[in-house]
């Protein structure tokens, strides 16, 4: 899968899980993919009590880069949870902020380029009708030429 780069200042984002958790969800990786031609980890939703929310720094869109300081850019999506589960009482994220939104117009952008730059309906009716014609006066020459006299 393509890993897209991305020109997005990277924040280093530190939270204390405490008693009512971290406090956001998550989706995506390399096997579940939640947006386009990119296997990152996704914050998908803050909950209002959580770590995370009271802290504020971390936000739905942003892409989670790393959980104490091991790479999730590129894993399974069980392998980021069970980072997330086995990261103790701090939890120090690296996060891309806005990635999700950024990579989605990029997507839509390249969808609508390559639609574009496809050939019409027109077009493609043109050329099976113009290959018909050509297969029809290919028949009648056949035809003509080898009947009998």
């Amino acid at each position: 899968m393509e890993e897209a780069q991305l020109d997005l200042v990277e924040e280093r984002i530190e939270l204390e899980r405490g008693t009512t958790g971290l406090g956001f969800n998550i989706k995506g990786g390399r096997d579940q993919p939640h947006v386009p031609r990119d296997s990152g980890i996704f914050v998908t939703k803050i909950r209002d009590d959580g770590a995370a929310a009271k802290d504020g720094s971390l936000q739905k869109g942003d892409k989670i880069l790393e959980i104490n300081d091991k790479d999730v850019r590129n894993v399974p999506h069980q392998d980021a949870v069970n980072e997330f589960v086995s990261a103790g009482e701090a939890v120090t994220l690296v996060v891309q902020h806005g990635a999700e939104d950024l990579l989605r117009e990029r997507y839509e952008r390249s969808v609508k380029a390559k639609e574009a730059n496809a050939p019409s309906s027109s077009y493609r009716k043109w050329v099976a009708l113009a290959s018909i014609g050509v297969a029809a006066v290919g028949v009648i020459y056949f035809i003509v030429k080898h009947r009998k006299h």
